[in-house]
Order: structure tokens, then C-alpha cells, then sequence
């Protein structure tokens, strides 16, 4: 095995952490090594410019795990509509460690999905819509707003927001429901916002794309008109013909030919894939930062490793989606071996939420723990 060499210091306040690639880390000594269970000798290094200590594992993304677990495993289980105690059975561990993992995995996708970004050269409209399910409770349903490729149903944003539970309730449940407002309530304008969000990776995909312009497709949600005409970049965009919002009713025959096939074809595969979204289920999600890791682990696993089509169709929607198929293997190679860090990844409003758990679970106080070395 060659010796470990650190790629840059791992303190984020070094000027050698930002490093540009072309010149390699030298700036260190070895210093010493200890001793674990799950990982043997390790060995420490120090940073001879800012002095910081730091080890071969810091840079490994079983940073701090005290078991080694298959990270390829638990995804494959999870998007095949196991629940995190069937998973925690299959690989006998706890489902604590299990949901660790996944969040460990679900950064690793962000940076991942923010990396190969650059590489892509799409050509195709987009659609969008919500999903909509539930976290904690069915008096607190969500709707995940997901931007899709018409052609290659690469899933290119999604973004959550809780709402207010809606339609026929008996008398008692309304009492609850106007008890539970008392304690917690949602943004109002809670898909306007997510949409804008999801909306504007509209912008990036127009300037890596082929085309001068593209069509999104969404239904006839009123809030939709009104996120776009909140954004000064959309709506000049609009206003130049460079992107066409257009709309279909959500009542239109749900066939091939129905512009919103992507994000409906979407919406079945979150059904049949992700046990917490399966309908009268009782496997739910009870923290919307976790629910969203899922999601976004699945997401990253539909993109890029799930065939475009099950028969006749061997490319991933990431190919099809103008992705380099050469960063792509080369990043899978090391994607469950490199660390992402924080601190070298760029990511949207949307994806720093779902890396920070940012997002506030209903009925919750304060923000979920983050571990230091994921603010890293």
C-alpha cells in the first residue's frame, strides 16, 4: 500500500487548505501515529505553516465512525424500499448508525452532484412540480418541489417546504389541527419560496446547456407565476425569451406525451423507492433535515447510477443528461473514500440546507445537531 500523502491541511482557517490542484500539499511532517479498532495505525501529520495536527482519517469519510460499514450497501438497500430497521437487520447494526452513514453518504452526493456540474452540457426543457408527502405527522404534510429534464428525467433540484394540512377533516380534527398552529405554524408562502429556489438552477442549467433558450413546464399552481416574477433574473429571463414558462393542467392524461412526464415519473418512483413516501405506510419520517438526507441519497442514486431505462437503455440519466461519463466514473470511484468537506464544495441555498440541517422540523426547538467535522 503507497504511503498517505495529505492533499491539502485540514484546518478550513490555513492558507493551504484552499490550495489549487496544481500544486501539491508539502508543507507538513509526520507526527506520530495512534492506534484504533475499526482502522489500525494511524498516522498523524502536522501542518508546518498554521501548526494544526490532524491524521489519514480526517481526509476519509469514515471520519470519526467507530465501525466500518458498506456505504454502497446501505444506498442500494435504501432505494430499494428498505427501512432504516430492515437495513440495520441486514448489516447488524443500529439504526442510529445507520442514519449516520446515510448522512455521511448524502453530503458525499452533494459534493459529488457540485463537482461534476461543471462537466455537464445539457440540452433538454425542464418541468417541475411538488411532491407531497409528510414528516412527524399527517397534520404536517410537505411538498418537495423537484426541477426535472424532460428527456432525461435527471433530477437537477428539489427543495422542501411544510405545509398547513389541507382538505375534509371531522370536527375533532380540525380542533387539532388549530392546537397544533398554536405551537408551530408553516410559511404561508412556503412554495412560492421553494420554487424560486428550484427555479433558479434553471439559470445554471440554461448557461451549461447547448440551447439559447428552454421551456419550463409546470402546472397550474398560482404560486408558480409568482416565484418567477419574484426573481429579477428569472423574470428578465422570461421577459427575453430565454426561458418559456409554460403550464398544463395537472388534470391532463399522466401519459409519455404530457409535458409533466418527468417529474410524474418521478413522483412513482419516490413511491415504490423510498418506504417512508410509500402510501398507508407506517414507516414516516420524523426530522425533515433527515427525511431530506434520503431524498437526497436517492436522488443522487437515480441521476447516476440507475439505468436511464430498464430495458434497451444501459446509460444513466446523468449520460443522458449531458454529464462526462469519464468525471462520472472517476468520481464514483472515490466517492465513498474521499471526505467531502464544506469548506471546498460549492452548493446551492437549497443543498447547503440539506448539508447543514438547517431546515426546522415542525413542533421543533432549535436546529438539529451537526457534527464539527461536517461544518468542516
Amino acid at each position: 500500500m503507497e504511503p498517505f500523502s495529505p492533499p491539502f491541511c485540514a484546518s478550513p482557517s490555513c492558507e493551504l487548505h484552499r490550495r489549487p490542484g496544481s500544486s501539491p500539499y508539502t508543507q507538513y511532517t509526520a507526527w506520530g501515529f495512534y492506534k484504533t479498532s475499526a482502522f489500525g495505525r494511524v498516522q498523524r501529520f502536522r501542518c508546518a505553516l498554521c501548526g494544526k495536527t490532524f491524521s489519514s482519517q480526517t481526509f476519509r469519510l469514515d471520519y470519526y465512525a467507530k465501525r466500518l460499514l458498506d456505504y454502497e450497501d446501505i444506498s442500494r438497500r435504501l432505494c430499494s424500499c428498505e427501512s432504516l430497521s430492515a437495513i440495520g437487520r441486514a448489516t447488524r447494526a443500529s439504526v442510529d448508525s445507520i442514519s449516520n452513514r446515510i448522512s455521511r453518504a448524502s453530503r458525499q452526493a452533494l459534493a459529488f452532484e457540485s463537482e461534476l456540474a461543471s462537466s455537464r452540457r445539457p440540452d433538454e426543457d425542464l418541468a417541475a412540480d411538488g411532491f407531497e408527502s409528510f414528516c412527524l405527522s399527517q397534520y404536517h404534510p410537505n411538498n418537495i418541489t423537484i426541477l426535472v429534464g424532460s428527456e432525461s428525467q435527471f433530477v437537477y433540484a428539489a427543495d422542501h417546504t411544510t405545509l398547513r394540512r389541507k382538505g375534509c377533516m371531522t370536527a375533532a380534527q380540525k380542533q387539532r389541527r388549530a392546537a397544533l398552529d398554536r405551537v408551530w405554524k408553516p410559511d404561508p408562502r412556503g412554495i412560492e419560496r421553494s420554487f424560486s429556489r428550484v427555479a433558479a438552477e434553471s439559470l445554471r442549467v440554461l448557461s451549461d446547456g447547448r440551447r439559447a433558450a428552454l421551456s419550463l413546464w409546470t402546472d397550474e399552481h398560482q404560486d408558480y407565476p409568482r416565484a418567477i416574477r419574484g426573481s429579477a433574473c428569472l423574470s428578465a429571463l422570461v421577459d427575453a425569451g430565454r426561458i418559456e414558462h409554460r403550464t398544463i393542467s395537472s388534470r391532463a392524461a399522466r401519459t409519455r406525451a404530457n409535458p409533466l412526464f418527468p417529474v410524474n415519473y418521478l413522483d412513482r418512483e419516490l413511491r415504490k423507492d423510498l418506504h417512508e413516501h410509500v402510501r398507508e405506510t407506517g414507516c414516516f419520517g420524523r426530522n425533515v433535515n433527515r427525511q431530506m438526507e434520503r431524498l437526497t441519497l436517492y436522488l443522487w442514486w437515480h441521476n447516476f447510477r440507475k439505468a436511464h431505462r430498464a430495458r434497451g437503455e444501459p446509460r444513466s440519466h446523468a449520460e443522458v443528461a449531458g454529464y462526462d461519463l469519464g468525471r462520472i466514473k472517476e468520481g464514483l470511484r472515490h466517492i465513498w473514500k474521499r471526505r467531502a468537506w464544506l469548506t471546498l464544495t460549492e452548493l446551492t441555498e437549497s443543498m447547503w440546507d440539506s448539508w447543514c440541517r438547517t431546515r426546522k422540523s415542525p413542533a421543533s426547538i432549535g436546529f438539529d445537531y451537526l457534527p464539527k467535522y461536517a461544518r468542516a
